[in-house]
């Protein structure tokens, strides 16, 4: 997918929409979607950071009408943006005044097609009608230009709302989210591979025959923790290392269930966050997935990881400590020397 990506400065100001006013356009729009203003969106993120959408559009424009007034009019799209993101949209010829972020002021000089100079700005160039511009809570803007249905939206509005953006190229984050959830697929059909066990299962069989011990932690409303279970974890080459290297937990973040682990008992106490104790101890409170634990061979506490994690992410990381190779070796060292198996097919993991 073709990008434009732009890096704002003074970013310990994100008033980057100070004082900006939204356009009053005679365009039909019956999208579901809580539109707010420049000026609007700036005070509420003081308030609370969220990802920003910028819906860039041509009144005139079939496709941009086609993405206001029917992808936007989705219930779970209209939801899910106005639930986790600043929506704003802007109509790329409006004629009024706009003064952005940095206090400089932007209008339509009539010049380039008409296109209005603050959507020239924030496009990095004359957009493509429609776009979208989405601006990560570092101030960090990307576009995604042309039209987006319902199946093509999704992964990149959760890309930033469940923060893979830290860590996975957008094309890999796509890639695997469509693998994940095909379009016009309503049921997700696929066959486990790892050979999950119970906490309590996992480290009393460790006691008897020593293995590391992996722990997933997935939140089921957390659409990346879903991907990570079917297709990376799943994935064939990885699951047969982590089946041979350790004991593998899958746990639900939400468990009722009470877990007896070293002579503590955890619970799931009931409160509003609704999160078991167990992933609140050892996440230390920071409840962001997907994240999953590693313990060595003697039950002892070795790692943690909090991000999304393509296979190919993930396969020098689990490798590290699966080989013993971190009793030896600093992380920087191993990466430069590791050879993924990716490499030696010649393709990428076909599931």
């Amino acid at each position: 997918m073709a990008m434009r990506r732009i890096t704002l400065f003074y970013l310990f100001i994100f008033p980057f929409f100070l004082f900006a006013q939204q356009g009053n356009y005679e365009v039909l729009d019956t999208s579901k979607v809580e539109w707010k203003s420049f000026e609007e969106t700036n005070n509420l993120f003081q308030k609370k950071q969220k990802p920003v959408m910028i819906f860039l559009y041509d009144k005139n424009d079939d496709s941009s009408s086609v993405m206001l007034n029917q992808v936007f009019s989705l219930d779970e799209v209209a939801s899910y943006i106005n639930i986790l993101f600043y929506p704003i949209r802007l109509e790329i010829h409006s004629k009024d005044t706009l003064t952005f972020f940095d206090g400089n002021k932007y209008a339509n000089a009539n010049r380039n097609k008409g296109v209005h100079d603050l959507a020239i700005k924030l496009a990095g160039g004359v957009p493509s009608s429609p776009s979208i511009l989405i601006f990560s809570k570092e101030a960090i803007g990307t576009v995604y230009p042309g039209y987006k249905d319902r199946n093509h939206i999704f992964p990149i509005l959760i890309y930033y709302a469940e923060n893979a953006y830290k860590s996975t190229k957008y094309e890999d984050f796509e890639k695997y989210y469509l693998k994940t959830y095909p379009p016009g697929q309503k049921q997700i059909m696929t066959r486990v591979l790892v050979k999950w066990k119970s906490m309590e299962e996992a480290f009393e069989l460790n006691k008897k025959v020593p293995k590391k011990i992996f722990v997933n932690l997935y939140n089921s409303y957390n659409i990346s923790c879903t991907m990570m279970r079917l297709k990376t974890y799943n994935n064939p080459k990885i699951a047969n290392y982590l089946n041979n290297n350790f004991y593998c937990v899958n746990m639900d973040v939400k468990s009722q269930d009470t877990i007896n682990l070293f002579e503590q008992k955890y619970i799931n106490e009931g409160a509003s966050h609704g999160y078991h104790q167990l992933p609140i101890s050892f996440l230390s409170g920071k409840m962001n997935f997907p994240a999953f634990l590693i313990f060595d061979e003697k039950s002892n506490f070795l790692d943690k990881k909090q991000e999304y994690m393509t296979p190919e992410i993930f396969e020098p990381i689990i490798k590290f400590v699966g080989s013993d190779a971190y009793k030896m070796k600093k992380w920087d060292a191993y990466l430069k020397s590791f050879e993924s198996e990716f490499v030696k097919e010649g393709k990428d993991f076909k599931k």
